[in-house]
């Protein structure tokens, strides 16, 4: 980024209305900017990602590397907008749900309040995570294409032995019916 970009962005960040027209000529030329900075998923991210770590590097680029991979692992190489969308919330209340189950373990003895406090954080962020993760599964569930009707044949057809009937008939017995 040249350094007049970057004085631009820095005037538009602390509130100079006086830049807004050169701002938006420099979003048009280059969508990155807009996409990355109005991206508050992503935004929320970075946040949560320097609340877990403070300043330990090592544990930001760590986390910063599983969130990607987790995004990998779940988004299809065809995903939709809303499949994408989903996964930045599962992977956003995973992050939420391992930090309050780390804070909650190195807590360490605290007041029965703050114990209280801690579990219900981590309650209602493992809920949110099952809502997501739920959320993602059933939208695949509804995206993936119903099977045709040959594959749903040779679903049924059973190669190999009928299964056996160990029932024996009882000679001069009638079948009921009406």
């Amino acid at each position: 980024m040249n350094e007049e970009l970057a004085r631009l962005l820095r005037s538009a960040e602390q509130g100079d209305r006086s830049v807004l027209p050169r701002l938006r000529e420099a979003l048009d030329a280059d969508a990155t900017l807009w996409k990355e900075y109005g991206d508050l998923a992503l935004q929320a991210e970075a946040s949560l990602v320097r609340l877990a770590a403070g300043n330990n590097v090592l544990l930001a680029e760590s986390l910063l590397r599983k969130l990607h991979a987790l995004k990998g692992e779940l988004t299809a190489e065809v995903a939709t907008p809303l499949e994408r969308l989903l996964v930045e919330r599962v992977t956003a209340t995973w992050l939420q749900a391992a930090y309050c189950d780390a804070v909650a373990a190195q807590a360490g003895p605290s007041s029965e309040a703050r114990s209280r406090l801690l579990l219900q954080q981590q309650d209602a962020a493992h809920r949110r995570h099952l809502t997501a993760v739920k959320a993602l599964a059933m939208v695949k569930k509804l995206l993936r294409p119903a099977p045709s009707p040959i594959q749903i044949a040779r679903g049924l057809d059973r190669s190999g032995p009928a299964p056996r009937c160990d029932r024996v008939a009882i000679a001069g017995a009638m079948p009921a019916g009406n």
